[in-house]
């Protein structure tokens, strides 16, 4: 298959503008879901989410309109040995009986398709030439991370995908460590890839653990991923108590200070930990309050040369009696879903809140 193409670069490489029928890209492209190996604990290579049998049934109906329009265009990636480029027609020649990866797009060719309309639209396409996994997994991280449609679980997971450093791997591979580490307070209790994945208490998605803990790593991580990716000197991020680690690479004494908390709450409230149909200790509200409380049980902890598990557990212990002496549980009765109920345990687990909560 001949097409006349328009090559331009960007900083993240070369790619070529062409226009395809949409009947002619359906058959020609593929999407690969990123999927979770529930024995090996870990992701696989594609870097879509799952098809939302809602967006394409939406897009379908929309296509069906009488004034329907795709403007935007449909990115495909490209292998090597798949095509030939020829500079002086300014065209390129897809091999027979290839398929290329749906970088960005697969609900808008699933709709089309299922509208029954495909051959009544011509479509914009971006070739991106022989991209590495790397590559591919950063565009559609960052096209779709900034847009609310992808699970933030999918997005962050991507990132792992990366060879170099940067605060959004980092959070994701203690996420995954977290997750998939035999006797960490967490394992199999993160929802990778946003959805449940067969843990028996799976109580917390892998986006909302990565977001709290992004906010201590850096509070610009893409500012910080690109000064790394152009091997320039990363700002000191003073607000955030695990930046220093970040920057001189020590990402397991991360690690190590977020076991000494999990552990150390998991000792203090051991029915609560395991049990987050009742209590909210492991859930979105309970995990957010301890992310709240651990820049100032971090930093008094380190004003005494101590951030062991030992310095959290009597600072929950404290938190512990003060709870039940105000005849108060873990539960959502309690601590209400939400900013509100996040806070007061925040201020509970640091002493700031002690009483008439």
């Amino acid at each position: 298959m001949k097409l006349r193409i328009m090559k331009f670069e960007q900083p993240a490489g070369e790619f070529y503008l062409t226009v395809m029928g949409a009947d002619v890209l359906i058959e020609m492209s593929k999407a690969q879901p990123r999927a979770f190996d529930d024995n090996k604990l870990r992701s696989s290579e594609g870097i879509q989410r799952e098809p939302s049998s809602k967006r394409i049934k939406e897009i379908s109906e929309y296509a069906q309109t009488l004034d329907a329009a795709f403007p935007t265009p449909i990115l495909l990636a490209l292998k090597d040995g798949e095509y030939d480029i020829d500079d002086t027609s300014d065209s390129i020649d897809i091999k027979d009986n290839v398929v290329a990866e749906i970088v960005d797009g697969q609900h808008r060719i699933q709709g089309i398709k299922e509208s029954g309309r495909a051959k009544d639209f011509k479509i914009p396409v971006v070739l991106i030439p022989s991209p590495t996994v790397e590559q591919k997994a950063l565009i559609f991280a960052i096209i779709n991370g900034k847009q609310t449609k992808v699970p933030a679980s999918l997005v962050y997971d991507l990132f792992g995908i990366t060879k170099g450093r940067s605060p959004y791997k980092t959070a994701h591979e203690i996420a995954r460590a977290m997750n998939s580490t035999p006797g960490s307070p967490w394992y199999r209790r993160l929802k990778m890839l946003g959805r449940n994945t067969g843990g028996e208490n799976q109580s917390l998605s892998q986006g909302t653990f990565v977001k709290h803990l992004l906010v201590h790593i850096s509070d610009n991580p893409d500012e910080d991923r690109d000064i790394i990716a152009k091997m320039g000197k990363l700002p000191v991020r003073q607000k955030c108590i695990f930046n220093d680690y970040f920057r001189e690479d020590k990402d397991e004494i991360i690690l190590k200070i977020l076991l000494n908390m999990f552990n150390a709450a998991k000792k203090v409230w051991p029915i609560e930990w395991d049990n987050p149909n009742q209590y909210i200790l492991t859930k979105t509200t309970g995990f957010i309050a301890m992310m709240k409380a651990l820049p100032y049980i971090y930093n008094s902890g380190k004003q005494n040369n101590d951030i062991s598990e030992e310095h959290f557990e009597k600072t929950f212990e404290n938190a512990k009696k003060n709870i039940e002496k105000e005849n108060k549980k873990l539960i959502s009765d309690h601590f209400n879903p939400g900013s509100v109920g996040e806070n007061r345990l925040a201020g509970i687990l640091t002493g700031e809140q002690v009483d008439n909560f």
